[in-house]
């Protein structure tokens, strides 16, 4: 096991110590002391959007919608034992999720963390993909899909998704169509695994009162030698505009749903930049739109929004948009009253004072999304696979200028 470096945060009198296993595997060791209970999370940069790659051999593979989220499920199965009985027995709570770009596995407990730790590792690493058990599962992922497809949030954000962009991966839902989950075989599924679960793409983020050299000592073993071989994800090119003006569907809701989406020509890129662009990107949207903002007040006085109003915004290296969303009898008042404030804003510019308060709560946002073990091992697993330090989002906080913020809001609110 390699130290790679021991950062210590004193703003927030916190420590990570970050390693790397033999194999290449990237680990960020937390402790909190006083804390009972410990956290574990395990991931890798595979994700829904993964169907299209050249796989570490050379070979171009293309396996069905949803696969990465179907894979998700599989390694829950464990070999010889199901998992959620392997945690049950130590009393862990436990879960795992398929975004767009990545894959986690975690766990949360208060007692027997290395056994936990232990089964983690275990079933992730080494999985049973057989055609009979592709087949028994896929009912079972049917129902969640078909649950999803049934809530209007859900329904609205993807129509969203498909007005901004015309062909790429985002899309589609993590989980796929329907007819893709039937057409799935544990080929596919074994494709996924073998081409990036491997060593070197894993990232381990554990919090909590250990003894980070006792863990280390016992990580070793549990993880797997080097793998070399790195797959490489295929997209096709995206036009730089979005796809449709405007889409609607009819779904069976008391009121109106409506979304109103920007979306920037290409995507941030990693690491930093990615990071910059995020917090930039989301201090330009509090700055408009938290409640506490004489934007917003203007925009609920008007009767253009209400307590329904969010906004949000989200990248990774190869997509970026902002969008807000409200239950309405109104949308068109909402769509022009919201389309004519953000128009006045890019022009105006933000207020010094505004942007000082609104950096100053995201500042306190990021600390306090850190302040248990199961966050704080959270955020250095987010840290880890975005190619970041962690706590790196105060150091960019702190140096975020005036002229960054109005220059943001002139790219993103573009009309077009």
């Amino acid at each position: 096991m390699k130290i790679i470096e021991n950062i210590q945060e004193p703003r927030l009198q916190e420590s990570v110590l970050l390693a790397e296993s033999v194999g290449g595997t990237r680990i960020a060791l937390a402790r909190t002391p006083g804390y009972s209970t410990c956290a574990a999370f395990f991931g890798l940069r595979f994700g829904s959007n993964h169907v299209h790659f050249r796989n570490p051999e050379g070979k171009i593979v293309h396996v069905p919608w949803g696969s990465a989220h179907f894979l998700e499920h599989k390694l829950f199965e464990g070999r010889e034992e199901k998992v959620f009985d392997r945690f049950g027995r130590l009393g862990a709570n436990f879960n795992g999720g398929t975004s767009f770009a990545r894959t986690s596995y975690y766990f949360v407990t208060s007692q027997y963390f290395e056994a936990a730790t232990e089964v983690l590792l275990d079933f992730v690493q080494d999985p049973l993909i057989t055609e009979e058990r592709v087949e028994k599962e896929k009912g079972i992922i049917e129902q969640e899909v078909r649950m999803y497809e049934d809530d209007p949030n859900y329904r609205g954000y993807f129509l969203l998704l498909r007005a901004l962009y015309h062909k790429h991966a985002i899309r589609i839902s993590p989980g796929g169509p329907v007819e893709e989950v039937h057409r799935t075989t544990a080929a596919d599924l074994q494709a996924c695994y073998d081409a990036y679960y491997r060593p070197h793409n894993l990232c381990l983020s554990l919090a909590g009162d250990f003894d980070p050299e006792q863990i280390l000592a016992a990580l070793e073993p549990q993880l797997q030698g080097p793998r070399p071989g790195t797959a490489e994800a295929i997209f096709e090119d995206e036009p730089a505009l979005p796809a449709h003006e405007r889409l609607e569907e009819e779904f069976s809701v008391s009121r109106p749903h409506v979304w109103l989406g920007w979306r920037d020509p290409s995507g941030p890129g990693s690491g930093l930049d990615q990071l910059r662009h995020r917090i930039l990107s989301s201090l330009v949207l509090d700055l408009v739109f938290e409640h506490s903002s004489p934007w917003y007040e203007e925009l609920y006085q008007q009767g253009a929004v209400d307590d329904s109003f969010g906004s949000q915004f989200s990248c990774d290296e190869d997509w970026s948009y902002a969008s807000v969303e409200m239950v309405t009898e109104n949308p068109d008042r909402f769509l022009s009253g919201v389309r004519a404030t953000v128009a006045r804003f890019a022009e105006v510019g933000p207020d010094a004072s505004a942007v000082e308060r609104i950096r100053r709560a995201a500042w306190g946002g990021a600390v306090s999304s850190s302040q248990t073990p199961a966050s704080l091992a959270s955020a250095n697993l987010a840290s880890l696979l975005q190619g970041t330090r962690p706590f790196a989002v105060l150091d960019l906080l702190d140096s975020i200028q005036l002229d960054e913020v109005a220059q943001r809001a002139r790219e993103m609110f573009l009309p077009e």
